[in-house]
C-alpha cells in the first residue's frame, strides 16, 4: 500500500517558507544571490529549522489523532532548541529580524497544519496572507529601493574671530560598513578612503557648492569579511549600541576590523596610495596592522587602478592571537577601535605610521605592548619606502588617532587616554610617552589608574603638550596654513568623536595656550585643509562637512583686522586717533562732527564720500589725497576692498 503524500500540508509549509525566505531580501535590499554568505547563514539555519520541524510533524503526527497539535508544538520547540544550540556552537548571531518571525511562524503554523479540518480551512489564510505581504515588501525593497537621498544642510557657528558656515553633505557616500578612513589631497581633488576600504575622489570645487564624487575601482585589501566569518560575527557596524553591549560572555566585535587611514603621494606622472588596515591571518588565527600600497597614473587614476595590484609594505609584529595564553582577556577580546593607523610622509622616501596597543596594556593581557621594544603596537613606526625596512620611531602610546607633520618638520600626534587623559604630543625620535605606566586618565569605572605609581602625574616620561580631561575622543589634527582664516593661521585644529566637535588649539611656539571647542554635531574622523583654505571633514556619520567663513562677513572681518586700531563705527561721534566711520557714505570728506585732526590734504577735498571714491581711497590713500597723514598703505585685493566698502556703506544708511 502506497503512502499518500500530505499535499495540502506540503503546500501550506511551502507558502510559509517562501514568506520567510523574503525576510533577508527585505532586510538587505538585495536578492539572495547578492547577499553575502555571512548574512545568509543565520537565515539558512532558522528557515531550515522550520522545514525540519514541519517535515518531522508531517511524518510522525496525524491530524486525526488526539493531542496532535500539542505533539507538533513539542517537536517544533525541540528542533528550535537544537537550532539555537547550533548558533552557540558555531558562534553565530541569531538576528532579531529573522529569529522572532521564524519562531512565531513555526509555533503557530506547524501545529495548525495538523489541527481539525475546520480549523485548517480557516487557518489557510495565515500563510497565504504572510506570503503575499512578504512578496509585496520584497518587490518594494529590491526593485524600488533608492539609496538615501543627498541632503545638504547649512548652519552657522560663532567662534572667536570668525562666523563659520558649516555645510553638511549627507548621502553622497554610501554608509560604510564600519567606521574609519581618512582624507588626503591628490592634485585639485581629495582622496577619501572609508572604514570598509572603498576609495573615492572628491571634487570640492564645484561652482554650485556641491561636492563631486567618483568611486575608484579598488578596495583596500583588508579581509574584513573573512575575520567576521571566523567568529560568526558581522563586518557591518550595528545601528544600536545595545547590539554590541549586552552583558554575558565575551564576544568578538568583528565589525571593528577596519581601514584606519589612506594617504596619497604624487611621484612624477604617477600617484601612490598608501592604506593602513587590519589583516586577519587565518592560518595562524591572529591579526595585525598592515600598510598596503597601490599605484596609478596621475592623469587617469581611475582607469589605471582598474588592473593594478596592491603590494604589502609593512606588517606589525607580533601577529596578535585571538586564543591562547597571549590573547587579550576581558569582555571584548578584539579592540579594533584602538588600531591607531594614521599615516604621514616624513619625506619622499619615509612613511610614518601610528599603531595602537589594541588593549594590551597589562590589565586584561600579559603583554604591555606599548613598552615592549619587540612589538609594533603602542608605537609610531618609521617605514623606509625604498628598502622596505622599519623601525620604532616613538613608544609609549595607547591609541594614536592623529598625526600631522608641519612644513618645519614638527610632528604632532593625538591619542586617546583611557577615562580622561586624551593627549596632544610633539614627537621626538626615540622618545617614550609613558603609556601604560603614566596617564592623566583613570581606569573606566574607577578614580585611579592601577598601573601608575603616581596618580595624576606624568613623571619620568615625555609630557604631553596638552591633555583633555574629561576625554573628547580626539581624532586627527591639522595645522592651518592657508589665508582663509588668517587670524587662525598656525593654530592646530583637532577633531573629536565623542563631543562631535572641532578644537582650535592656539600655539605659543610649541605650547598650547588655548583650546576653543567648535561644535559641528558630527563625529569627526578626519579633517583636511583644502588648497583654498576651506576645511573638509569626514565624519563617522558618513557625511562630508565643508567649513568656510560665513558669507557676507568679510567686510566686518576686514574692518576689525585693518581699521579698528584707529577707527570705530559706532555713532559718527566716538572718535579715536581717526574719525568714527559710522555713516561715512554721503558725509562730506574731512568733516566728521567733533573731529578736528584731519590733514590739509583731506580738508581740501571738495566732495562727499561715495562708494567709488571710498574704494579709491582704500586702494591707495596717497594717490587719492597726496599728503594725507593716513599711514595705511591700502588694500590691493579688489574683492576684499569691495566687501569693506559694502560694509561701510551699510553703516548709518537710511532705508
Amino acid at each position: 500500500m502506497k503512502t499518500r503524500l500530505p499535499i495540502p500540508q506540503i503546500l501550506w509549509h511551502a507558502i510559509a517558507i517562501f514568506a520567510l525566505c523574503c525576510l533577508p531580501a527585505i532586510k538587505w535590499n538585495e536578492l539572495w544571490w547578492s547577499i553575502p554568505l555571512r548574512q545568509l547563514l543565520p537565515a539558512v539555519l532558522l528557515i531550515g529549522a522550520y522545514a525540519v520541524s514541519a517535515l518531522l510533524v508531517m511524518v510522525s503526527v496525524k491530524s486525526e489523532k488526539p493531542h496532535a497539535m500539542a505533539r507538533a508544538l513539542l517537536i517544533t520547540l525541540s528542533v528550535f532548541a537544537l537550532c539555537l544550540f547550533g548558533f552557540v556552537f558555531l558562534r553565530l548571531e541569531a538576528p532579531r529580524y529573522l529569529l522572532l518571525p521564524t519562531f512565531v511562524a513555526a509555533i503557530v503554523l506547524i501545529p495548525l497544519s495538523v489541527s481539525a479540518p475546520a480549523i485548517r480551512r480557516v487557518a489557510w489564510a495565515l500563510p497565504v496572507i504572510a506570503a503575499l505581504a512578504a512578496l509585496t515588501a520584497t518587490v518594494r525593497a529590491v526593485a524600488f529601493y533608492e539609496p538615501p537621498a543627498v541632503a545638504v544642510e547649512r548652519s552657522f557657528i560663532k567662534t572667536a574671530f570668525y562666523s563659520l558656515q558649516v555645510t553638511t553633505h549627507a548621502g553622497l557616500i554610501p554608509p560604510p560598513a564600519t567606521r574609519g578612513g581618512g582624507l588626503d589631497q591628490i592634485g585639485n581633488r581629495v582622496l577619501l578612503g572609508t572604514g570598509d576600504g572603498h576609495l573615492y575622489l572628491l571634487n570640492p570645487s564645484a561652482a554650485d557648492g556641491r561636492i563631486g564624487v567618483e568611486e575608484l575601482p579598488q578596495i583596500v585589501p583588508s579581509n574584513r569579511e573573512e575575520f567576521a566569518a571566523a567568529f560568526g560575527g558581522s563586518s557591518r557596524s550595528p545601528t544600536k549600541a545595545v547590539d554590541w553591549t549586552e552583558k554575558g560572555a565575551p564576544r568578538v566585535q568583528t565589525w571593528r576590523f577596519r581601514v584606519a587611514d589612506v594617504i596619497a603621494q604624487p611621484r612624477g606622472d604617477r600617484v601612490r596610495i598608501y592604506a593602513s588596515h587590519h589583516f586577519w591571518n587565518a592560518d595562524q588565527e591572529c591579526f595585525l596592522i598592515r600598510v598596503s600600497m597601490i599605484e596609478g597614473a596621475a592623469n587617469d587614476l581611475s582607469a589605471s587602478l582598474r588592473d593594478a595590484k596592491w603590494t604589502t609594505l609593512f606588517d606589525s609584529t607580533p601577529c596578535v592571537p585571538m586564543a591562547g595564553e597571549k590573547r587579550k582577556r576581558g569582555k571584548n577580546p578584539f579592540k579594533g577601535e584602538e588600531a591607531g593607523g594614521r599615516l604621514a610622509l616624513l619625506d619622499e622616501n619615509t612613511l610614518l605610521l601610528t599603531v595602537g596597543d589594541h588593549g594590551f596594556y597589562g590589565l586584561e593581557s600579559l603583554q604591555l605592548f606599548a613598552q615592549d621594544p619587540n612589538a609594533s603596537y603602542g608605537k609610531t613606526v618609521r617605514i623606509d619606502l625604498n628598502g622596505g625596512t622599519s623601525e620604532i620611531f616613538t613608544l609609549g602610546h595607547r591609541n594614536p588617532q592623529g598625526l600631522f607633520i608641519t612644513p618645519d618638520k614638527h610632528i604632532w600626534l593625538t591619542e586617546h587616554g583611557s577615562q580622561g587623559g586624551d593627549e596632544v604630543n610633539l614627537l621626538t625620535p626615540g622618545a617614550n610617552y609613558g603609556w601604560p605606566f603614566v596617564t592623566y586618565g583613570t581606569e573606566y569605572g574607577t578614580m585611579v589608574w592601577p598601573i601608575s605609581q603616581q596618580q595624576g602625574r606624568h613623571e619620568g616620561y615625555v609630557q604631553p603638550v596638552y591633555a583633555f580631561t574629561p576625554s573628547i575622543g580626539i581624532s586627527n589634527l591639522i595645522q592651518l596654513r592657508g589665508e582663509r582664516f588668517p587670524i587662525w593661521r598656525g593654530d592646530l585644529l583637532a577633531g573629536s568623536l565623542s563631543t562631535r566637535s572641532l578644537y582650535r588649539l592656539v600655539l605659543d611656539g610649541t605650547r598650547v595656550v588655548l583650546s576653543e571647542p567648535i561644535a559641528i554635531n558630527q563625529r569627526v574622523r578626519d579633517l583636511h585643509e583644502l588648497p583654498d583654505g576651506r576645511i573638509l571633514v569626514w565624519s563617522d556619520d558618513a557625511a562630508l562637512v565643508m567649513i568656510d567663513q560665513a558669507s557676507g562677513i568679510e567686510g566686518v572681518m576686514t574692518f576689525g583686522s585693518m581699521c579698528m586700531g584707529c577707527h570705530q563705527a559706532v555713532d559718527g561721534l566716538s572718535h579715536r586717533i581717526g574719525p568714527d566711520l559710522y555713516g561715512i557714505v554721503g558725509r562730506e570728506i574731512g568733516a566728521a562732527p567733533g573731529y578736528d585732526e584731519y590733514s590739509a590734504a583731506l580738508r581740501s577735498q571738495q566732495a562727499t564720500w561715495t562708494r567709488e571714491n571710498l574704494d579709491a581711497y582704500l586702494k591707495d590713500p596717497q594717490a587719492f589725497a597726496p599728503g594725507t597723514t593716513m599711514a595705511f598703505p591700502g588694500i590691493k585685493d579688489d574683492e576684499q576692498r569691495a566687501e569693506l566698502v559694502k560694509y561701510l556703506a551699510k553703516l548709518g544708511a537710511k532705508d
